[in-house]
């Protein structure tokens, strides 16, 4: 995957919409949890709405770090999030479900990274990307840790929304074509 991010070049496009005012808004309607442990099951904790990625979430602020931070992010049933890039690093771990990831950079092919419970799998910096919940009669979970703090004190922290939103059935296509090119490769059973 080629690299568009460049270090001084954060500013965000013109045809995206910045979340950052959402998030922090979020976060003043919904304080981080903090302390040493969450103190819930990640995988059962009540999560309040982020109409702005289309699905529920909250965020962490444990053992007052400056640089990681966390958040447990929600997918409905059958759900998406919306596709969105970020300026921090993130590793996101399933924690609950399974389903699939729509990852490119500007103006490359989009990949796709199938994920389940228990898979870690990070979203390259300032990369797009999209997720998607195939189980649809329960929800499923991740667990994205980041180095938001960093970069927020960098003053190079920029979360935008992608001007065009992968439909669940467009992603689906994107999916069944990475499976096939796996079968030809000998990669997967058919």
């Amino acid at each position: 995957m080629a690299r568009e991010y460049s270090p001084g070049v954060l500013a965000p496009s013109s045809k995206s919409t910045s979340e950052l005012e959402a998030r922090d808004q979020f976060n003043r309607d919904h304080p981080p949890i903090t302390g040493l442990s969450s103190g819930d099951d990640l995988r059962k904790m009540e999560l309040p709405e982020r109409p702005w990625r289309n699905n529920r979430g909250q965020w962490f602020d444990l053992a007052d770090y400056e640089v990681l931070s966390a958040h447990i992010a929600e997918l409905k049933p059958g759900g998406a999030s919306k596709r969105h890039r970020h300026t921090t690093e993130a590793y996101l771990y399933v924690v609950k479900g399974f389903g699939f990831s729509v990852i490119n950079y500007e103006d490359q092919p989009e990949q796709v990274v199938e994920w389940s419970e228990g898979t870690l799998f990070a979203p390259p910096r300032w990369a797009w990307h999209q997720h998607f919940n195939l189980d649809q009669n329960d929800t499923s979970r991740y667990l994205a840790i980041q180095d938001t703090g960093l970069v927020r004190t960098m003053r190079l922290h920029q979360i935008e929304q992608h001007p065009v939103q992968l439909s669940v059935e467009d992603a689906k296509r994107l999916l069944d074509a990475y499976q096939e090119s796996l079968r030809n490769a000998g990669g997967v059973d058919g």
